[in-house]
């Protein structure tokens, strides 16, 4: 009876289950460097020296020797033209009453007479001399000068910093995939069980 007796027999196997994981990462995890900016104008010196400026007035000596600005030469000769053409005058008018009166005697010869009177003495007159001291020419000095302005420039620096980090991660992640299906067989067997191995 035990020959012909059926028998349920049942394979199983579970699901297999294949999980792929990565675990979190920081890829990048700085801070930003602090930026330095410089703005540099550099000094200028736009100085120079003027050259030394010397004036040298010689007029005084020169005026010694007899020369004469214009202002000086219309002193000089203007009065003393002026002073020579009174005594011309009036030597004339003296000359012209002596020949009106005397001038017509018999034998008189008034007018050669005080021609050869006036020669000799021309002739005979003694340049005068004068023996004066020339003067020393006038020096101005005019000493040498900066000019120009000096530019000292300027060197300004300033820092900027960020308070923040540069950060940068890639999450964690998990994948779960099914490597192999489970299932349960059912069979009958007639007499004994089916052995799997």
């Amino acid at each position: 009876m035990l020959a012909e007796m059926k028998y349920l027999n049942i394979s199983h196997e579970l699901p297999q289950i294949s999980i792929h994981q990565e675990q979190p990462r920081a890829i990048k995890n700085t801070f930003r460097p602090a930026e330095l900016h410089r703005d540099y104008d550099p000094p200028l010196a736009d100085v120079a020296a003027t050259q030394v400026d010397i004036d040298i007035d010689t007029y005084n000596a020169r005026k010694a020797y007899g020369f004469l600005n214009h202002t000086d030469f219309a002193k000089k000769y203007g009065g003393e033209g002026f002073s020579d053409v009174q005594a011309n005058t009036s030597r004339l008018t003296q000359s012209g009453w002596n020949f009106a009166k005397n001038g017509a005697h018999p034998g008189a010869n008034l007018i050669g007479n005080e021609a050869k009177s006036r020669l000799r003495g021309e002739i005979l007159q003694w340049p005068q001399w004068e023996a004066v001291k020339i003067p020393d020419p006038e020096f101005t000095v005019h000493p040498s000068e900066i000019k120009g302005h000096m530019d000292p420039g300027s060197d300004k620096t300033s820092i900027n910093a960020t308070a923040t980090p540069e950060i940068e991660n890639r999450p964690g992640s998990a994948q779960t995939t099914l490597a192999r299906k489970g299932y349960v067989r059912q069979w009958i067997s007639v007499g004994k069980y089916d052995m799997r191995v």
